[in-house]
Protein backbone atom coordinates (compact mmCIF):
# COMPACT_ATOMS: atom_id res chain seq x y z
CA UNK A 1 0.00 0.00 0.00
CA UNK A 2 2.77 2.16 0.69
CA UNK A 3 4.04 1.97 -2.95
CA UNK A 4 0.61 3.11 -4.23
CA UNK A 5 0.21 6.03 -1.87
CA UNK A 6 3.62 7.16 -2.91
CA UNK A 7 2.75 7.24 -6.47
CA UNK A 8 -0.70 9.07 -5.51
CA UNK A 9 1.37 12.22 -3.71
CA UNK A 10 3.84 12.19 -7.04
CA UNK A 11 0.66 11.88 -9.20
CA UNK A 12 -1.04 14.87 -7.27
CA UNK A 13 2.10 16.96 -6.89
CA UNK A 14 2.87 16.52 -10.59
CA UNK A 15 -0.40 18.07 -11.44
CA UNK A 16 0.06 20.75 -8.80
CA UNK A 17 3.63 21.78 -10.63
CA UNK A 18 1.90 21.45 -14.06
CA UNK A 19 -1.01 23.63 -13.30
CA UNK A 20 1.88 26.57 -12.93
CA UNK A 21 2.33 26.27 -16.67
CA UNK A 22 6.19 26.83 -16.07
CA UNK A 23 8.74 24.82 -18.62
CA UNK A 24 11.40 25.62 -16.63
CA UNK A 25 9.97 24.85 -13.01
CA UNK A 26 8.55 21.32 -14.76
CA UNK A 27 12.12 20.28 -16.14
CA UNK A 28 13.81 21.50 -12.98
CA UNK A 29 11.28 18.78 -10.51
CA UNK A 30 11.18 16.05 -13.38
CA UNK A 31 15.26 15.79 -13.40
CA UNK A 32 15.53 16.37 -9.74
CA UNK A 33 12.70 13.27 -9.42
CA UNK A 34 14.65 11.13 -12.66
CA UNK A 35 17.77 11.42 -10.13
CA UNK A 36 15.89 10.23 -7.15
CA UNK A 37 12.99 8.08 -7.70
CA UNK A 38 13.99 6.65 -11.16
CA UNK A 39 13.31 7.46 -14.73
CA UNK A 40 10.55 4.53 -15.12
CA UNK A 41 8.48 5.96 -12.23
CA UNK A 42 8.45 9.06 -13.21
CA UNK A 43 7.83 8.86 -16.50
CA UNK A 44 4.53 6.78 -15.08
CA UNK A 45 3.54 9.35 -12.75
CA UNK A 46 3.61 12.11 -15.14
CA UNK A 47 1.98 9.82 -18.11
CA UNK A 48 -1.09 9.27 -15.27
CA UNK A 49 -0.85 13.49 -14.35
CA UNK A 50 -1.99 14.09 -18.45
CA UNK A 51 -4.23 11.59 -18.74
CA UNK A 52 -5.78 12.60 -15.26
CA UNK A 53 -5.87 16.66 -16.83
CA UNK A 54 -7.72 15.58 -19.32
CA UNK A 55 -10.86 15.12 -17.19
CA UNK A 56 -9.63 17.52 -14.52
CA UNK A 57 -8.28 20.07 -16.21
CA UNK A 58 -8.40 20.79 -20.07
CA UNK A 59 -6.68 23.90 -20.20
CA UNK A 60 -3.65 22.58 -18.55
CA UNK A 61 -3.83 18.92 -20.73
CA UNK A 62 -3.07 21.29 -23.64
CA UNK A 63 -0.61 23.27 -22.49
CA UNK A 64 1.41 20.23 -21.05
CA UNK A 65 0.87 18.54 -24.68
CA UNK A 66 1.80 21.68 -26.38
CA UNK A 67 4.92 22.49 -24.57
CA UNK A 68 6.20 19.41 -22.70
CA UNK A 69 5.81 16.78 -25.52
CA UNK A 70 9.24 16.25 -26.45
CA UNK A 71 9.44 14.41 -23.10
CA UNK A 72 9.86 10.48 -23.29
CA UNK A 73 6.20 10.05 -21.61
CA UNK A 74 4.77 12.32 -23.11
CA UNK A 75 5.88 11.39 -27.15
CA UNK A 76 5.25 7.52 -25.92
CA UNK A 77 1.47 8.40 -25.07
CA UNK A 78 1.30 10.63 -28.59
CA UNK A 79 3.06 7.56 -30.34
CA UNK A 80 0.53 4.95 -28.68
CA UNK A 81 -2.43 7.18 -29.71
CA UNK A 82 -1.57 7.63 -32.96
CA UNK A 83 -0.99 3.71 -33.27
CA UNK A 84 -4.65 3.80 -31.72
CA UNK A 85 -6.27 5.98 -34.32
CA UNK A 86 -4.31 4.21 -37.29
CA UNK A 87 -5.54 0.86 -35.75
CA UNK A 88 -9.04 2.12 -36.06
CA UNK A 89 -9.08 3.82 -39.07
CA UNK A 90 -7.58 0.36 -41.01
CA UNK A 91 -10.70 -1.48 -38.71
CA UNK A 92 -13.32 0.83 -40.33
CA UNK A 93 -11.83 0.45 -43.75
CA UNK A 94 -10.04 3.58 -44.78
CA UNK A 95 -6.91 3.31 -46.85
CA UNK A 96 -3.25 4.68 -46.26
CA UNK A 97 -2.48 7.17 -48.91
CA UNK A 98 -6.52 7.78 -49.96
CA UNK A 99 -8.47 8.46 -47.06
CA UNK A 100 -5.41 9.43 -44.58
CA UNK A 101 -1.77 10.07 -44.74
CA UNK A 102 1.06 12.36 -42.22
CA UNK A 103 3.03 15.11 -42.29
CA UNK A 104 5.92 15.97 -41.65
CA UNK A 105 5.86 15.83 -38.05
CA UNK A 106 4.02 12.71 -37.59
CA UNK A 107 0.48 14.03 -37.36
CA UNK A 108 -2.37 12.02 -39.24
CA UNK A 109 -3.89 14.01 -41.89
CA UNK A 110 -7.25 13.21 -42.76
CA UNK A 111 -10.99 14.70 -44.23
CA UNK A 112 -13.17 16.14 -41.66
CA UNK A 113 -15.46 13.42 -42.14
CA UNK A 114 -12.97 10.68 -41.93
CA UNK A 115 -12.12 12.31 -38.52
CA UNK A 116 -15.90 12.65 -37.28
CA UNK A 117 -15.97 8.44 -37.87
CA UNK A 118 -12.90 8.35 -35.82
CA UNK A 119 -14.22 10.17 -32.89
CA UNK A 120 -17.71 9.04 -33.23
CA UNK A 121 -17.53 6.56 -30.39
CA UNK A 122 -14.91 8.08 -28.24
CA UNK A 123 -14.69 8.77 -24.89
CA UNK A 124 -13.96 13.02 -24.01
CA UNK A 125 -10.78 12.04 -22.49
CA UNK A 126 -9.17 10.00 -25.68
CA UNK A 127 -11.35 12.97 -28.15
CA UNK A 128 -8.68 15.33 -26.49
CA UNK A 129 -5.28 12.67 -26.85
CA UNK A 130 -6.80 11.89 -30.30
CA UNK A 131 -6.79 15.93 -31.26
CA UNK A 132 -3.27 16.18 -30.72
CA UNK A 133 -2.66 13.78 -33.26
CA UNK A 134 -4.46 14.54 -36.39
CA UNK A 135 -5.33 17.26 -38.31
CA UNK A 136 -7.71 18.16 -41.28
CA UNK A 137 -7.08 19.77 -44.13
CA UNK A 138 -9.25 23.37 -42.62
CA UNK A 139 -6.53 22.82 -39.64
CA UNK A 140 -3.66 22.48 -41.63
CA UNK A 141 -5.00 25.87 -43.91
CA UNK A 142 -5.08 27.80 -40.32
CA UNK A 143 -1.73 27.03 -39.60
CA UNK A 144 -0.51 28.46 -43.10
CA UNK A 145 -2.52 31.71 -43.26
Amino acid sequence: MEDLELFHFHLERAIYILNFKDKKLAECWVTQLHSSMGFAYTDSFLTAAVLELSITDIDTFHWVLDNLSAWKPYTQLLAQVTKFVLKKLINKGFIPSIDFSFDAQGKILLHENTKNVILADTSDSDRLLIEKVVLTPKQVHSLIT
